[in-house]
């Protein structure tokens, strides 16, 4: 719009008002001057009218910019197939091509897209209308005037066509899968073993399972399966569970134990990753006892089965033997071993530390305790320790291991392997050689690149694994009475004295501990509780609410000291108690409520806790739950349970 008329306009008003006072002031007779002073007056007032029509009239134009489709560029975009519109902060539709008035004929965008914000829209929204996707990009008009209308020009890019072919590549995409057959070595052991039958029902099994994803597969080793397919075909096999390790199940060995599958499957965006993630995945599901199958997707795993199958018992030493050959080494080539355990260690910790660093002593090499503080569990075997000459200098806190430690110290890790469950893991990350010793599931948050790794899900504690590896460790080797004593202890406690997740390996243990000396007074003492303990445990109890399928909740007292300890043992008197499988007691430990999980077998409280950020195995678990209420760990904890037992039915 042309501003120049404005000009002469203003120039008039402004002569017309001065005249007017000159007319009245000099003209005679006054009434005459007066007069002409109204009439120059009146002329200035319709100039100011005239103005502000103008001014109206230019504004009105602006917002019409398009309408008239005067321009070359109005006609252009009204030409163009993508559709394309101009609205007001209202969401009033000022202007809107053909393409956009095909979709939507109406003047109001807030009718057509309720959702969508018209003051400051989103620069790129999808939206999805009649079968097509739009991506819908919002950029503001810039106008000249401070005071206009705001305005915003949007357009709409078709994205159906590419949405198509990508779900299209994504589905296609080659997808790696590893199964493998995880106790063949305990099936080939048993001199029952129809070994060429039941290989051949295997394939055959997997064969037909690969047909049915329209894969391929290739057999390597004697009970290892490399299968490639679709990715399409991972949706339908999660919904399904993955059925092939319950299939296989079915095929009669010739001894009494059943075939368990490890199926591993990586979901990359190019094979070769997809198979890293698959061998990942694989290494997981064997550390977690085998029998289930883990899907890695990036950084993330789902897992299924698993629900009621307990970790097989190795048979073969090999393991250990080979673990306390490494451990040597490595000990003969450092000058000082620091142990740790878990945040509120017991005496599955603790017994495993003295008999580690029994090894320690044995190639001459300095051996310490790492331990924040004490707690009623293993109050007897800390103050026994400091009566030993052996170790009575022995227990640092993790800030003066901190400072001790040099590039080439030890840090062994004993009865966890999980980061989010170690004593201190800034000492861990400082320690230049470091290893896990653990007899749980392996987790997903493991203890990043340790130089050792000893992991045994079918061992009934670390105590049970530590003793062996004393066995192999020297010929010469020979750990006291005391530390005989303090590795029972560890195993008694954790098997709840043998009653729960012990083979044959767990008594021979315990009979090498016998016989190295163990006493059993002694071993009572180590974990024998104290009265106030015994009340605290025995009112947890008390309160205890049954649910279905025989599955005891009960929390703790806020108050209560040594709450997560007390807790433990009230999930282990739960389950003395006719009718009850599985129990869990939370505790409120002041930055987290912690969970301690227990069943008879039925019940797989590892899956339950582990959906939560917790672990461990089917009978004994734990978890800890951060930034929440003691009400609503209750209630997160029983959506889990009620989840698990919808997948189990």
């Amino acid at each position: 719009m042309n501003r120049k008329p404005q000009i002469p306009i203003i120039l008039l008003a402004l002569f017309a008002l001065a005249a007017a006072g000159i007319l009245a002031a000099a003209v005679s007779p006054f009434y005459l001057g007066a007069v002409l002073a109204l009439i120059m007056l009146g002329l200035f007032i319709a100039a100011l009218a005239s103005l502000g029509k103008m001014r109206r009239e230019t504004a009105a134009v602006m917002d019409d910019i398009f309408l008239e489709n005067k321009s070359a560029s109005a006609q252009i975009m009204n030409s163009i197939s993508i559709p394309a519109l101009l609205f007001d902060e209202a969401g009033h539709i000022l202007w809107s091509n053909e393409a956009f008035r095909d979709i939507y004929g109406g003047r109001d965008i807030k009718k057509f897209i309720p959702e969508m914000e018209t003051r400051l829209p989103k620069q790129a929204y999808p939206f999805e209308y009649n079968g097509k996707s739009y991506l819908l990009m919002s950029t503001p008009v810039q106008r000249e005037h401070a005071k206009a209308r705001k305005l915003v020009f949007q357009y709409w890019i078709d994205r159906t066509e590419a949405l198509h072919y990508s779900r299209l590549y994504e589905e296609q995409m080659p997808t790696v899968a590893l199964i493998y057959v995880d106790n063949y070595d305990e099936l080939n052991a048993d001199k029952q073993f129809r070994r060429n039958a039941v290989l051949a029902d295997v394939e055959r099994i997997v064969s037909q399972f690969v047909s049915s994803i329209e894969g391929a597969y290739c057999r390597y080793e004697n009970a290892r399966f490399f299968v490639v397919f679709e990715a399409k075909y991972i949706q339908e096999l999660e919904k399904q569970r993955f059925s092939l390790l319950d299939t296989v199940r079915s095929i009669d060995t010739g001894t009494e134990q059943q075939v368990t599958l490890s199926i591993a499957v990586g979901v990359e965006n190019r094979i070769a990753a997809s198979d890293d993630s698959a061998t990942q995945a694989l290494e997981l599901a064997l550390g977690r006892g085998g029998d289930q199958a883990v899907v890695k997707r990036g950084t993330q795993y789902a897992f299924y089965g698993g629900k009621r199958q307990v970790a097989t018992t190795k048979q073969s030493r090999v393991k250990a033997r080979l673990f306390a050959k490494a451990l040597r080494q490595l000990m003969q080539n450092t000058d000082q071993v620091f142990i740790m355990g878990h945040r509120y260690p017991d005496m599955d910790c603790v017994g495993a530390a003295l008999g580690l660093m029994r090894c320690a002593m044995d190639v001459g090499c300095k051996s310490y305790l790492v331990l924040d503080e004490v707690n009623t569990t293993i109050d007897g075997a800390i103050e026994a320790m400091r009566q030993n000459k052996l170790y009575y200098d022995a227990i640092r806190t993790p800030e003066q291991a901190a400072q001790m430690m040099r590039p080439g110290s030890v840090l062994i890790v004993v009865d966890t392997q999980r980061a989010t469950s170690v004593m201190d893991i800034d000492l861990y990350e400082r320690a230049g050689k470091t290893v896990v010793i653990d007899h749980h599931r392996r987790a997903v948050d493991s203890l990043q690149n340790p130089t050792l790794t000893y992991l045994e899900a079918g061992a009934s504690s670390a105590c049970e694994m530590v003793t062996e590896v004393l066995q192999y460790f020297s010929e010469q080797l020979r750990p006291t009475s005391f530390e005989c004593s303090a590795l029972l202890a560890g195993i008694t406690m954790d098997t709840k004295r043998f009653a729960f997740n012990t083979g044959a390996r767990t008594f021979e243990a315990a009979g090498y501990l016998r016989k190295g000396g163990a006493d059993n007074n002694l071993v009572k003492l180590m974990y024998q509780d104290d009265m106030q303990t015994f009340r605290d445990r025995t009112r947890v109890v008390e309160t205890a609410l049954v649910m279905e399928h025989g599955i005891a909740i009960s929390t703790c007292p806020a108050d209560m000291q040594n709450a997560s300890l007390i807790a433990a043992q009230a999930a282990d008197a739960l389950l003395s108690i006719r009718g009850i499988e599985a129990s869990f007691v939370l505790a409120d430990a002041g930055t987290e409520i912690m969970i301690s999980g227990r069943s008879l077998g039925d019940i797989n409280v590892q899956i339950i806790l582990e959906r939560i950020g917790g672990g461990g195995h089917l009978t004994v678990a734990g978890a800890q739950l951060h930034d929440t209420t003691m009400d609503e760990a209750v209630k997160t904890l029983t959506e889990s349970i009620q989840t698990y037992l919808k997948e189990v039915e």
